[in-house]
């Protein structure tokens, strides 16, 4: 269990999250969903340790901790195949092969350096990484921003997949209402500044039922008249 008590964090005299408090079980999905420059990110920084709240306090009960960054954060000195393979606990190159595949990697693109990929292969490649490390909190910020919506549909069914497996805890990071709507079963409304939770919304149906009409169907229910942040 991760839980996260009355944080705060600024920046000299600039307030980014104000007493903000959030508890997550494991096999939980809970997304923070609000306007750029409200704190997200930050909130994920803190609970990675990456940075230190200047008051509050973070118990973090779960044993290894994943975080997909915006940017892609692979290794320039190895091939985009051992970016994934050192982060297994157990390296299976044929699992990998196979699982890049059902998202448009070959081995051939995955024994190339990640100078020599493409944005949108980069970011699939760590997407892989995290999702066949030994994680069991994950850490997502804008997972799924700049592919396209075919690709971002089968990245998603992936992430299900192995929620639902090894009984993954996610805090996502999303602009996207569609995708907070698939994934979630708590997606938080956040204030413009200090991280302050404007309104929860609890989603009990399973992931594996949520289909594109579901999203639909959803999105109209909790979001008709909300500001959409980009």
């Amino acid at each position: 269990m991760l839980t996260l008590s009355h944080l705060h964090f600024a920046i000299l005299q600039d307030v980014i999250v104000q007493d903000f408090s959030l508890a997550l079980q494991q096999g939980e999905i809970k997304t923070l969903f609000g306007p750029s420059g409200c704190g997200k990110t930050t909130v994920l920084r803190l609970v990675s340790g990456l940075d230190k709240p200047k008051s509050g306090k973070i118990i973090n009960q779960f044993n290894k901790i994943g975080f997909l960054f915006q940017e892609n954060r692979l290794l320039n000195n190895l091939t985009a195949v051992k970016n994934i393979e050192i982060f297994m606990p157990t390296p299976d190159r044929q699992k990998i092969y196979a699982l890049a595949e059902e998202i448009g990697l070959t081995p051939a693109d995955l024994n190339k350096y990640p100078t020599e990929l493409s944005g949108g292969m980069a970011k699939r490649v760590a997407f892989l990484r995290l999702l066949l490390s030994d994680c069991d909190l994950a850490l997502l910020d804008e997972p799924f921003v700049g592919l396209d919506r075919d690709l971002r549909q089968r990245l998603i069914a992936l992430l299900q997949q192995r929620i639902e497996q090894k009984n993954l805890a996610c805090l996502l990071v999303t602009h996207d209402r569609f995708e907070a709507v698939r994934l979630s079963h708590e997606i938080l409304l956040l204030s413009e500044k200090g991280m302050q939770i404007q309104q929860s919304i609890i989603l009990n149906t399973p992931l594996s039922l949520r289909d594109n009409q579901y999203e639909e169907k959803t999105v109209k229910q909790y979001f008709q008249g909300r500001v959409y942040y980009d």
